[in-house]
């Protein structure tokens, strides 16, 4: 049939003599360029859009990536028209290295605060610069994620800063947050006010209980509050008296703006304060309702971080054409002002630089669930000091690193004089032959302080964990005698949060475990089995419940762009106050 065209139809009777003429049919040729679509037939409409967002959504491979700025507010300061103080400001004898026989004299440079130092600084016996990995010489930067939580991490309170007569609370974290109590008027009614150290997350109708378990520091001037909260009645003629640990939160600050998130007052009714002592102090839990203690009382703890990545797992570059926010200063001091035999010196006052960092390990977050069995919404950038040049004190096998949260490190400058050190270091006196072991993958370490609501399926931060840095007084020291060293002490937050995924602000629930996700809870309350959803990617309940970053080439690329702060902290415990002073970063080259 393909050969239609030429066909020719003849009569019998011309074909040949004696033919017959007779009735001839042909089948005729049927085509189409088109045909009815049958559902199901081997055929499919794609979009473009619903195939990425599928793909998007069912990918757990995520590499990360991002931008560091470092902040930090050196705490050295100074004269520099003083002959004297100058000679402070620069390594002594030597700027790339100490003598083998004794520390360095004179105050470190703002290099010591860089990720990526310029030069060495630590002793010239113990360390070696390599350009190469100079990039660990100063922190590391891991990925780590929430993996579990603690509620007997110890923790302790300082309601009274006076040195000479300290006053606080030893407690756990489960034992809820501290305060301090006092007895004021309002309005003309007696009120017992409960002052935190951090934002209470209270509202006016909810409930504070007081807990038991926190004990007092030995300090002889200090009470634990639920010694005296007792309520009195009478019943048939008698008097009865008996401990009260629930109150109503009847309002919230005082005339100051802002106080309301640390401040909680309830009225006195029937509570005896006759017997309170000065600055009592205590622990309390947030509770929701009455109905349902235990689901509607809130759960205290910190969380425990675990590294995913091992050292070498990043990359880390310098911005090509980025600067700081603030502006360099420099000086030049002539021959007569600086220390003999040092020529003309230019001093750095601040440069503050910035870096790009991205993972080397793709992270599939199918294998990793946070405390509450959850499928992890987070990760964390966790920045170390690595502490290869020792120019941080430690102790034996050590972090150079203390811990504390922000009652820890006081706004008014008094800081908790027993800061511990995290125990994850080993091996930090670097040798040819002994390099410092750095922390590997799998490491724990503590992290945030939180709530945790088990009716509101809900965890809140109440605190970040801060580490504090001292300078090691047998590495580097202001001139003077072997005592006088630097007396630094500096505060940074070392995870720092990377959202991949969110729950949903509002719970589902079900009457059966089968349909629901493992990590729903059972509630007593309601009989149902209740859960936070996990968002779609791209998906925003709100401005802030949602995520959205990146998917290219089967992986995902959150971005996080971090200030990473070093603040300083301006006194020790016995009130002495820190000297004040600029780090400066001074070189000297040819055209000096």
């Amino acid at each position: 049939m393909s050969n239609r065209k030429n066909i020719r139809i003849v009569k019998g009777s011309s074909r040949f003599a004696g033919a017959q003429d007779k009735n001839v049919g042909i089948q005729p040729f049927l085509s189409s360029d088109v045909r009815n679509m049958i559902e199901g037939d081997r055929n499919l409409v794609l979009n473009l859009q619903t195939q990425f967002e599928l793909e998007r959504e069912t990918c757990n491979t995520y590499r990360m990536y991002g931008n560091i700025s470092v902040l930090y507010n050196n705490v050295i300061s100074g004269d520099t028209d003083d002959s004297e103080f100058l000679n402070s400001m620069f390594f002594l004898p030597g700027y790339l290295g100490c003598p083998n026989s004794g520390p360095c004299t004179g105050l470190p440079p703002s290099d010591t605060f860089n990720f990526i130092p310029q030069n060495n600084y630590g002793p010239s016996n113990t360390t070696v610069y390599n350009s190469l990995t100079a990039y660990q010489a100063n922190w590391l930067t891991y990925i780590s994620y929430v993996y579990s939580s603690e509620e007997n991490e110890s923790m302790t309170f300082y309601s009274n800063p006076d040195t000479n007569n300290l006053e606080g609370l030893n407690f756990i974290a489960g034992d809820g947050i501290p305060f301090q109590l006092e007895t004021i008027t309002i309005d003309g009614r007696d009120v017992a006010r409960f002052t935190s150290p951090v934002a209470h997350g209270l509202e006016v109708g909810e409930y504070i209980v007081l807990q038991s378990g926190s004990t007092l520091s030995t300090f002889p001037n200090a009470s634990n509050l639920t010694t005296y909260l007792t309520t009195s009645y009478d019943l048939q003629g008698a008097t009865y008296t008996s401990i009260q640990n629930t109150f109503r939160v009847d309002s919230l600050g005082s005339e100051i703006a802002g106080t309301e998130k640390y401040m909680i007052n309830v009225y006195l009714r029937s509570l005896d304060v006759t017997t309170l002592p000065p600055n009592p102090v205590g622990t309390f839990k947030r509770m929701t309702n009455l109905g349902n203690p235990i689901e509607f009382t809130s759960n205290y703890y910190i969380h425990k971080h675990k590294l995913i990545t091992n050292p070498n797992d990043y990359s880390l570059d310098r911005t090509g054409f980025e600067s700081g926010i603030f502006n360099r200063k420099g000086r030049v001091f002539k021959q007569k002002k600086t220390p003999p035999g040092y020529g003309e010196k230019t001093v750095i006052i601040e440069e503050f630089k910035s870096y790009l960092w991205n993972t080397n390990l793709d992270i599939n977050r199918d294998d990793y669930f946070d405390n509450l069995n959850r499928p992890i919404g987070d990760l964390y950038l966790t920045i170390l000091p690595s502490n290869k040049n020792l120019m941080w004190n430690y102790q034996s096998n050590q972090s150079p690193a203390g811990y504390g949260w922000d009652w820890n490190f006081r706004k008014n400058g008094y800081i908790d004089p027993f800061l511990d050190n995290n125990t994850n270091w080993v091996n930090l006196v670097q040798t040819t032959n002994n390099p410092v072991n750095l922390p590997p993958s799998g490491t724990t370490f503590r992290g945030a302080f939180v709530e945790y609501n088990p009716y509101e399926l809900k965890e809140t931060i109440i605190s970040e964990i801060g580490h504090s840095l001292k300078f090691n007084k047998d590495v580097i020291r202001q001139p003077g005698t072997n005592n006088d060293y630097i007396k630094s002490l500096y505060r940074y937050e070392p995870h720092h949060r990377i959202p991949i995924r969110k729950f949903s602000t509002s719970i589902s629930s079900n009457d059966t475990l089968f349909t629901s996700p493992q990590y729903a809870t059972y509630s007593l309350s309601e009989g149902m089995f209740r859960w936070r959803s996990v968002l779609p990617i791209g998906y925003y309940e709100d401005e802030v419940h949602g995520v959205n970053y990146p998917y290219l080439n089967d992986a995902h690329y959150p971005h996080l762009d971090l200030n990473f702060n070093i603040e300083p902290i301006f006194s020790y415990p016995d009130g002495t106050l820190y000297s004040g002073i600029t780090i400066i970063n001074d070189y000297i080259d040819d055209c000096q």
